[in-house]
This record gives structure tokens, C-alpha cells and sequence, in this order.
């Protein structure tokens, strides 16, 4: 697709969604989850690549971002804390509510076009997320090998599947890098500006031993090994032979280059 045609194509996407996402109530006390415009890119350059109509992207692309924002509205949920106040309990309450209604969506959708095979596709990458979202909070994950590939399975799984489903792997293997190298260049900055962040923090009590502060010289040697990770996710992304549209091709070197800047900041703050 070229590049004016591919920015129209995602605009429309991501309207038709926010149609979807659109309730006054819930939006009256809570915001609507941003759109990842990185996901649907992805999605709509993995769809081209196996030569579907646009009609037939659309259909997969619409209900994969409806599981997508109920998943990330699901993580807003706090946990409940001791004297809450009422108006934050409600909040709580109709967060919970929406990423039930946001998962309802997507069934409907995919129900209403009798596409059973991606119903239980998504419902699969759905599992998959879950169970390794629930190893990662609970700190059930004992190598660090082990909690990156978690990480890239709770950002990736919905593209990943859907790449195996459509018989595209080397896609799969694209967005798995392509999305774990976003993950962890959020987790470094909030870590860079909070001094913590979940990634972090599961690394920490890998490596390190339980309940003690940590020092300067181990957050250096934690921000070390999340470099080897950058540098392993950008070695896998450059070899993996895809033809990219311009916009991903352009989205991607955006992505690597950005790490530059953000050693740069470490450099200068360490």
C-alpha cells in the first residue's frame, strides 16, 4: 500500500473503533483507551503481505483492537485499597466494567459475521496473555530469559496467533520483537523518570536478593541487561526479510533510533 494510502486506510480504522469504544456514561467518568496506531499498522502490513481484500482486514484488524483495549483497560484496574474513597471505587468499578463490555464488543462483532475460526483464535492469544500476565505479577518467573519472552507474549500474542493462523510466521516473529522493544522502551523510561516500573521490578527480584532497596550500581546493572535486550530485539528485527510498506519501514527506524536517545539519557543521568 502506499504511504497516503495506508494513513487513510488506518484513519478510517481507527474511527470505525472509537465508534465502538463510545458510551457517554463510561466516558463521563472514565477516559477512552488511546488507540495503539503501532498494532493496527502492524496488523493491516501482515494482512497485505497475505494478499487479503481491504474488507477482509477490517475484519480481523476491528475485533483484534477490541481485545487489545479491553486487555489494556483491565490492567487500569487498581487494586483495592483500604478507606477508598467512593467516587474512586466507582471508577474502579466501571473500569472493570468497560473492559468487560470492550471484550463483549469483539465477540459480538466476530459473531455477527459467523467467523468462528478467529473467535477462537483471539481466544487463544486471550489465554496465552493471561496466563503469562499472571506469572509476571505474581513474580512466578525465576530467568530473565523467561520474563522477556512473558513480556513479549502479553504485547504480541493477539498479532502473533493471528500471524500463525493466516500462515505468516515470519510476521509473527516481526511483531514479537517489534512490540516486546516498544514494551521495554516504556519500562525504561518510567524507570528513568520513576526509579521504578513493573519490568524492572521482576527483574530486580530475579537477580537480586528480596526486599532491599536497591543500590545505584544495581539499577546500572539492571538498565545493562535491558540493553542487551534492546540490542537483541533490533539485531532480530533488522534479519527478519519482510517487505515493509514505507510507513512501518519508516515506524521502525523511528523505533530503533529512539533508543539512542534514551542511552543517551542514561548516560547523562548515571
Amino acid at each position: 500500500m502506499r504511504l497516503k494510502h495506508i494513513l487513510k486506510k488506518m484513519a478510517m480504522l481507527k474511527e470505525q473503533i472509537e465508534r465502538f469504544l463510545h458510551h457517554p456514561y463510561l466516558l463521563q467518568h472514565i477516559p477512552m483507551q488511546p488507540i495503539d496506531e503501532d498494532r493496527i499498522l502492524l496488523s493491516l502490513s501482515m494482512f497485505e503481505d497475505a494478499h487479503l481484500s481491504l474488507e477482509e482486514a477490517d475484519g480481523y484488524v476491528v475485533p483484534m483492537m477490541l481485545v487489545q483495549i479491553a486487555l489494556d483497560t483491565h490492567d487500569e484496574v487498581t487494586n483495592s485499597l483500604p478507606h477508598q474513597e467512593e467516587d474512586e471505587l466507582k471508577t474502579r468499578q466501571l473500569t472493570v466494567l468497560a473492559g468487560d463490555l470492550y471484550s463483549g464488543l469483539y465477540y459480538d462483532y466476530l459473531a455477527k459475521r459467523d467467523d468462528v475460526a478467529t473467535i477462537h483464535v483471539l481466544a487463544e492469544a486471550i489465554k496465552e496473555i493471561n496466563e503469562h500476565k499472571i506469572r509476571l505479577y505474581q513474580k512466578d518467573i525465576g530467568r530473565i530469559e523467561s520474563l522477556f519472552h512473558s513480556v513479549a507474549v502479553i504485547e504480541s500474542s493477539l498479532i502473533y496467533k493471528m500471524g500463525e493462523h493466516i500462515s505468516l510466521p515470519l510476521w509473527s516473529k516481526f511483531a514479537y520483537y517489534y512490540l516486546l522493544l516498544k514494551r521495554i522502551g516504556r519500562e525504561k523510561e518510567q524507570f528513568m523518570k520513576q526509579g521504578t516500573s513493573v519490568l524492572f521490578e521482576q527483574m530486580a527480584n530475579i537477580v537480586f536478593q528480596k526486599n532491599k532497596a536497591m543500590t545505584k550500581e544495581q539499577k546500572h546493572y539492571l538498565s545493562h541487561i535491558c540493553n542487551r535486550y534492546i540490542e537483541h530485539c533490533k539485531e532480530e528485527l533488522l534479519n527478519i526479510k519482510l517487505e515493509c510498506n514505507e510507513l512501518l519501514q519508516t515506524r521502525l527506524s523511528e523505533l530503533i533510533g529512539s533508543f539512542s536517545v534514551i542511552a543517551k539519557k542514561t548516560v547523562e543521568e548515571g
